[in-house]
């Protein structure tokens, strides 16, 4: 065993959950397995606390998102950091000024407990659009700020491209980790061999992570090659969601680790593996789906789906009553691709592009119906340079620039960039929804959601027994339900009998 070190990171209830599950966990799975992942050693736990689970926790599950929040704030005590994702600022609201933007995050770190936050850099011309508000914002509270250097295979993206992204980043914003972020699973070992160094040499020692999704299955042997290359981080999930188009099982990482004669910061596997046998105990309770490793597809290589992504759609599908037509889906994903000059497929960019592939499949006739987004993203509003705008198809741009909601549209976005803009105040838009006294999290809740519609459905989360419990817990559940009148419990030659009238 060398001097060398590699430290493991875990993003299970993150991008895990997304990736497998389609971001359906509830607060009762994140309580049941936050102790024992914090006890695990990781470096940092990542947190699915922004505004786009927010969404997903009311809408689907009824649950307040900020008790998620502050659940981890309680149980997660031991790891050292705790890391939250910034949404794309304008998906936030419908045009939030900066003072609205910094609230909500400032509140979200409160919340939390989280100590840094990460960013992507090169998918909408960040860089140039929000960094120099945004890491200020940050570093005013006292947060770590990490910015993630995307990666995607086209024509543009060079090891030249990601080398000079890399060197801008670092002389201008200082951050105090990189990330190089592979959402779609495409880096293949040949690239990382180049890649990687690229990107090294122009971070000047700044500590760089590796977060790569398993979809091309060569995802073990770019985190090994990473690994050999002297990479400072790995994001890891724990089984079942890890694997799949998930993230590398951290038990994976960790043995590869012992083989490259790597130390690591992982310092109690035994608590790992009671998060991996309580969830799979509720995904079998629920019906879920495992992350098992998945069959070469070439075609990851053309439709670019990120890990994250291509659950929920295949779930949305499935609501659709569409799910035998994936594959068709997934072959208009390559053609809009082409069509709209080979964007970045990350958020938001991959959510417009398959949402209008499933459109054209559904209606059977290609742009019949055209999504707010493909206009938008012709006008610019979701990037330039790495949205694809200048390399988009002539007759693709003017038939959306053409369509009757582009002139509303690109009225609206002028109206955004104005509000984005300015300074603006939280107790004015408090006092705009007449709740200028309401608390914190009706607040932000009614702006997030746009309304109470949905909140006022929120209700107390559900919990899930996995055999961990103690038995005073199980009986207190049990006395709850007034069916069950007796139950004995028997362990060899000792039995306990518990009855209620």
């Amino acid at each position: 065993m060398t001097d060398k070190r590699v430290e493991f990171y875990d993003t299970t209830m993150r991008d895990g959950a997304q990736s497998i599950w389609a971001m359906r966990m509830t607060y009762g799975a994140m309580d049941a397995i936050s102790s024992e992942l914090d006890e695990g050693g990781y470096s940092c736990i990542e947190l699915p606390v922004n505004a786009m689970n927010a969404k997903m926790q009311v809408r689907f599950f009824q649950e307040n998102p900020w008790e998620i929040a502050r659940l981890f704030k309680r149980k997660i005590t031991r790891t050292k950091k705790t890391q939250v994702i910034m949404d794309c600022l304008d998906l936030l609201g419908e045009s939030d000024p900066r003072a609205i933007i910094r609230e909500y995050y400032r509140k979200t770190a409160e919340a939390t407990g989280c100590k840094r936050m990460f960013y992507m850099a090169n998918t909408r011309n960040e860089l140039d659009r929000y960094f120099p508000w945004v890491v200020p914002m940050v570093r005013e509270m006292g947060l770590e700020f990490q910015p993630c250097i995307c990666y995607y295979p086209s024509p543009r993206t060079t090891d030249e491209y990601y080398a000079n992204l890399t060197k801008r980043i670092v002389e201008q914003y200082k951050p105090e980790a990189l990330w190089l972020k592979d959402a779609g699973g495409l880096l293949s070992l040949d690239r990382i061999r180049t890649l990687l160094p690229a990107i090294q040499k122009e971070a000047k020692g700044t500590h760089i992570d590796l977060h790569t999704h398993g979809m091309s299955t060569y995802q073990g042997l770019v985190v090994v090659e990473a690994m050999k290359l002297g990479v400072n981080g790995v994001h890891t999930c724990v089984p079942p969601l890890a694997s799949g188009s998930s993230h590398i099982s951290i038990f994976n990482a960790m043995h590869n680790a012992k083989v490259l004669g790597l130390k690591h910061n992982i310092t109690n596997a035994d608590a790992l593996k009671v998060v991996e046998e309580k969830l799979n105990r509720i995904a079998k309770i629920e019906g879920l789906p495992v992350g098992v490793p998945l069959e070469y597809d070439h075609g990851v290589y053309s439709h670019q789906i990120p890990g994250g992504v291509i659950s929920n759609l295949r779930s949305q599908l499935e609501q659709l009553k569409i799910g035998h037509k994936l594959d068709e889906v997934l072959d208009e994903v390559v053609r809009i691709i082409d069509d709209l000059g080979n964007p970045i497929m990350i958020t938001p960019a991959s959510q417009f592009i398959v949402s209008q592939a499933a459109v054209n499949v559904a209606t059977g006739e290609r742009y019949k119906e055209v999504l707010d987004a493909m206009i938008e993203t012709a006008l610019g509003v979701w990037g330039w340079e790495d949205a694809g705008v200048p390399w988009m198809k002539p007759e693709i741009k003017d038939r959306f620039l053409s369509h009757p909601n582009a002139k509303k549209l690109k009225e609206r976005y002028e109206r955004r960039q104005a509000v984005a803009a300015e300074e603006g105040s939280v107790a004015k838009l408090r006092a705009s929804y007449g709740m200028t006294n309401a608390s914190d999290d009706d607040f932000w809740l009614f702006h997030i959601m746009r309304g109470d519609t949905e909140t006022k459905k929120i209700r107390s989360p559900k919990s899930y027994y996995t055999g961990k419990e103690p038995l005073t817990l199980l009986l207190t559940e049990l006395s709850k339900d007034r069916d069950i009148s007796r139950l004995q419990l028997r362990k060899g030659n000792t039995y306990f009998d518990f009855r209620q009238e």
